[in-house]
């Protein structure tokens, strides 16, 4: 199932980049996406490539006709970032099914001005299980429309406070 979820802010593209990678903003992203655990295990910039993984652990209950199959709801989150064009693949990789489950995209962040951006994140869910996966790959993209649209609230508060993240 392919996505794309797009929201513009009232920033420029490096102020954007800078308060979306800033601990201070992730903390408190994360608090309002109600992750239970959110661990940085690599953060690496050479100028060119920022590489950051992250492993998390969400607080979200799972749908009654999964909760039998997935034990762990913790990810993996795999990201690299060419400054060059402002785009960032993602990988997610899932604590438990890691075979049965592909979730990447692209999280590109674009100038429409001086002081405005756009940041869209679009990429593909496939969900590999014999009659339910079109059902968990609905229910994974409700969940992320939900925290975008949060991200995106989140965000719009921190720049509106003048907040930049450092």
């Amino acid at each position: 199932m392919n996505f794309s979820f797009v929201h513009e802010f009232d920033t420029d593209v490096a102020s954007y980049w800078k308060l979306f990678l800033s601990d201070p903003f992730n903390e408190d992203l994360f608090r309002e996406l109600k992750i239970r655990e959110r661990k940085v295990l690599k953060f690496e910039d050479n100028g060119k490539t920022l590489y950051r993984t992250q492993k998390m652990e969400p607080t979200t209950p799972l749908p009654g006709f999964l909760q039998s199959m997935i034990k762990d709801m913790g990810y993996t989150e795999i990201d690299k970032l060419d400054w060059a064009s402002n785009i960032m693949r993602i990988i997610i990789e899932p604590a438990s099914m890691k075979d049965r489950f592909k979730m990447e995209g692209d999280y590109v962040v674009t100038p429409l001005g001086d002081k405005r951006c756009r940041r869209e994140f679009k990429g593909e869910v496939k969900v590999s299980m014999p009659l339910i996966g079109g059902k968990v790959e609905k229910f994974m993209m409700e969940q992320l429309r939900d925290a975008y649209d949060t991200a995106a609230r989140v965000t719009r508060k921190w720049i509106a406070e003048g907040k930049t993240g450092a």
